[in-house]
């Protein structure tokens, strides 16, 4: 979401370079262009002086407080564009207002405040003006939605989005993965087919729709989109990658190993999670570690998978705190399809650690939210003895 947040900041930016007069002007010119580079602490710097030159300019507070935001100053960008804020009848105002509103919405939403932020994404989408900004409003609304649990609301604010906009991959892709987190196989499938006709060069995409296939036991449609990928010719540095995790998938581990880590010298910081999968199925857990790490420590590991799969290879270790600190920050990240996995493991540890205690109130909470799971139960049952025992 980080980086919808910030690309469409830019864009908006370069939008709002009208108009305005003297040296306010000048800064606010020199603040864009710093900020489009990404020197935010000269940016701040810019959009304060334009604001100081000009306060009656809403422009200027809403360009500071994105700035504090890249800057995760999250208070301090919330009073700097509420100061955009002004309850007026007018077009400029209106639009000014529905940035602002947007942007608060986003400090809350990476401050993990969804209730501020779902109020403040509604209110924006409630003014018509810049109907433009309603997808990439609702798709921060849905994923707001989704990280409190809300599966069902989440996608009904895809299936609005997606009204309004037909053509809207991201939109398709996003009700895609919903689906296929609540076991709707098919309605899945039909939308990553539908993204994929919109962007049929975006090779994610096949990605999800494979495992989507291995959901429904289409093997053969798995093997047959794999061979697409393969198959590329005349592949760019991008396709090389995918090529890669394509024979990953395939089985072909050796030939898999040596282009994912290619590519991650390249930059496709990804190839380290699979560099990691394919060193942990070999046993090789202390490469597996290293690999699951630079994977979080490059890309800022976009779910939770390799946070469980480190924990892992570091419980089959004996690494026993290192691999609870491992699934509590796993946990932070509020990952719908890898939570529960990260919480069953969580049980584990404490178990082995001999926190019995700490183990079963965990091992309730998990139950309370997988009632049906009967390994958990029959771990429950057990861990209710030890606690006696302790008592």
């Amino acid at each position: 979401m980080r980086m919808r947040f910030f690309a469409l900041i830019v864009g908006i930016g370069t939008v709002l370079c009208f108009g305005g007069c003297g040296k306010a002007q000048e800064y606010f010119v020199n603040g864009q262009e710093a900020f489009r580079l990404g020197q935010y602490e000269d940016a701040l710097m810019y959009f304060t002086k334009a604001a100081e030159e000009n306060p009656d300019k809403a422009e200027y507070y809403i360009e500071q407080g994105h700035t504090y935001a890249a800057l995760r100053q999250y208070e301090e960008a919330r009073k700097a564009l509420e100061h955009a804020v002004v309850e007026q009848n007018l077009e400029l105002t209106r639009k000014n207002n529905k940035r602002a509103w947007r942007a608060i919405g986003i400090t809350y939403y990476e401050e993990k405040d969804y209730d501020n932020a779902k109020l403040y994404f509604e209110k924006a989408l409630a003014e018509s003006m810049l109907p433009e900004l309603d997808a990439d409003i609702r798709m921060y609304l849905a994923d707001t939605l989704e990280c409190e649990g809300d599966y069902e609301a989440a996608i009904a604010v895809y299936d609005t989005l997606l009204s309004e906009r037909k053509e809207y991959a991201a939109g398709y892709r996003a009700r895609a993965y919903m689906s296929y987190v609540l076991g709707a196989y098919e309605e899945s499938l039909a939308d990553y087919d539908a993204a994929i006709l919109l962007e049929p060069k975006n090779f994610d995409l096949y990605f999800g729709k494979y495992n989507v296939l291995g959901k429904l036991g289409k093997t053969s449609e798995q093997l047959e989109l794999l061979g697409q990928i393969t198959k590329i010719e005349n592949p760019t540095s991008e396709d090389l990658y995918f090529i890669a995790k394509a024979q990953y998938f395939s089985g072909e581990y050796d030939t898999a190993l040596d282009g994912l880590m290619t590519a991650a010298e390249s930059g496709y910081e990804d190839s380290y999670f699979y560099a990691g999968e394919i060193c942990r199925m070999r046993n090789d857990y202390g490469q597996a570690i290293h690999n699951y790490e630079r994977y979080i420590e490059g890309s800022g590991a976009k779910d939770a998978a390799a946070y469980n799969q480190m924990a892992i290879c570091q419980l089959r270790q004996e690494r026993l705190s290192e691999a609870l600190e491992t699934v509590l920050a796993g946990q932070k990240l509020s990952d719908t399809l890898h939570g529960k996995q990260l919480l069953f493991n969580e049980v584990v540890i404490l178990e082995k650690m001999g926190n019995y205690n700490t183990a079963y109130e965990r091992a309730a909470a998990y139950i309370r939210q997988y009632p049906e799971d009967e390994k958990m139960q029959e771990e429950l049952r057990f861990l209710s003895t030890r606690v006696r025992e302790e008592s």
